[in-house]
């Protein structure tokens, strides 16, 4: 199978170059209509605080204690190679039982828990951290809710439709960590056995927003063939992710992606990467908006997901419920 490597083939958007939340939607509007992946450049996060968090993740990943490595509750939490919580399951590719090679740690959105005058448990190692990872996930809520303007533009609604039905419950930042691994040995690329650091999988969500350290192995499906997804300096990674196809009527792509086992000696270090999914509420109405939808396209698209055909309004939770009902099975 073919493997494109240039990420100069990934779109790149600079949020210094649109001055109107119109000119942003138009550039959205035709990424997320074609490829649904891009880089985002001129994004405001300082590289500074962006450092800090590799580094307090890396700490974490490197020195953490039996009582530091504890799921806590609501998807907040640790989580142990080949295991997962409820919303992040054993294996993101369901294809493959022996789960996936990555430990990753959990964090709500500060935002939504101070304005319900909660606060978050952390572990002993990560409580001197708080406040740095606060300001991280509140600057990352700052960038994401400045693209859903322009998202909710695109879809010729008001631009803070999508901000408001996204407020913060159920987003959440994943600390990844994939342990340094060996080059694969006679192992086909495709082979249901093989190991894989993040198996194939579309997001549930609306958007991600992805860090990414030095080390590659993301990867994005186009068409028949994988296209890497490197390192990219002073760039995120944004993709859509399965909600707002839905929302779109199946307009906007959510794209399958992996990250593959080592292909060099560079990639078998440890590699880490910081993801944000930003959730509808659980109480937002998602229903097909934007102009005509196609009911075969969309239908197409439920039913590929697992999902049952004709399905026009869901509400936020139980979307994401039905997600992972349809990949996983129900939870008895």
């Amino acid at each position: 199978m073919t493997v494109i490597q240039e990420y100069s083939k990934l779109p790149v958007i600079s949020l210094r170059d649109h001055k109107s939340v119109e000119s942003l939607a138009q550039q959205l509007n035709d990424v997320c209509t074609t490829e649904g992946f891009m880089y985002v450049k001129d994004h405001g996060i300082p590289q500074e605080l962006i450092d800090k968090a590799f580094a307090i993740a890396g700490d974490y990943f490197a020195n953490a204690g039996p009582q530091d490595k504890v799921e806590l509750k609501d998807n907040i939490g640790y989580t142990a190679m080949r295991k997962g919580l409820r919303w992040f399951v054993l294996s993101l590719d369901s294809t493959r039982g022996s789960g996936d090679l990555k430990e990753c740690f959990h964090l709500a959105n500060p935002d939504w828990l101070q304005l319900h005058d909660e606060q978050m448990l952390l572990p002993p190692i990560l409580e001197p951290s708080r406040s740095t990872m606060e300001s991280f996930i509140s600057q990352i809520n700052c960038v994401a809710h400045r693209l859903l303007e322009g998202l909710s533009v695109s879809l010729h609604l008001a631009p803070d439709y999508l901000s408001s039905q996204h407020l913060g419950e159920r987003n959440r930042l994943r600390l990844l960590h994939y342990p340094p691994a060996s080059l694969p040995l006679n192992t086909t690329e495709d082979s249901k056995s093989a190991d894989i650091r993040a198996g194939a999988h579309t997001d549930y969500g609306s958007i991600t927003v992805l860090f990414q350290s030095s080390v590659s192995g993301l990867q994005v499906r186009r068409g028949s063939s994988w296209v890497d997804v490197p390192p990219k300096p002073g760039c995120l990674v944004i993709n859509i992710g399965d909600a707002l196809e839905f929302w779109s009527g199946g307009a906007f792509k959510s794209t399958l992606h992996r990250v593959v086992m080592p292909r060099n000696l560079s990639e078998t270090t440890s590699r880490y990467s910081i993801a944000y999914f930003l959730h509808p509420d659980n109480e937002s109405v998602l229903q097909p908006l934007g102009g005509q939808i196609n009911d075969l396209v969309l239908d197409e698209i439920l039913v590929r997901k697992g999902m049952k055909a004709g399905v026009r309004k869901i509400k936020g939770g139980e979307y994401v419920q039905a997600r992972l009902d349809a990949t996983y099975g129900k939870k008895e």
